[in-house]
């Protein structure tokens, strides 16, 4: 073993570069909350537009259905409750809902609900009925702000 040689007792910085203060250490953390933090919000706005997305299949497959079944859906509307969280509005002419046979689209809607339910997706579905008195500024002020796009094929 070689013997040291201390030739002074005091001490003296080490090498500028493998210096660290409290405030290095505080700015990393910073850096690297900040980064974490975009990184997540990066994340939520992709699944909460994955699950726009998904939410507009899911009205244009009950759409499809309802026409199938002779009924005449006219609007489909999407309130946002979290990223995780949707209700789809279809507006359906009150000729439709109180016709017998709508009571099975009431089925199709829940089993819909069930199939798309998983971890990060929870979805509600109704039906509005439209008549003389219907206006879509009551829609849009129960926090469904965002209506499904018609083809205009």
């Amino acid at each position: 073993m070689t013997d040291i040689l201390i030739s002074k007792n005091e001490w003296i910085p080490t090498k500028k570069n493998d210096f660290f203060t409290s405030d290095h250490l505080i700015d990393a953390y910073l850096h690297g909350k900040r980064e974490a933090f975009a990184t997540t919000q990066r994340l939520a706005t992709d699944k909460l537009n994955k699950n726009i997305e998904k939410s507009s299949e899911i009205s244009i497959n009950l759409i499809k259905t309802l026409s199938k079944n002779s009924f005449t859906p006219i609007n489909a509307y999407l309130r946002i409750n979290a990223l995780d969280n949707f209700d789809i509005m279809v507006t359906i002419p009150e000729s439709d809902i109180v016709n017998d046979h709508f009571s099975n689209m009431y089925n199709v809607a829940s089993t819909l609900e069930e199939q798309n339910k998983d971890e990060y997706y929870d979805v509600f579905i109704s039906f509005c009925p439209v008549n003389e008195h219907f206006e879509e500024i009551n829609v849009s002020s129960d926090g469904y702000i965002l209506k499904l796009a018609k083809n205009d094929k």
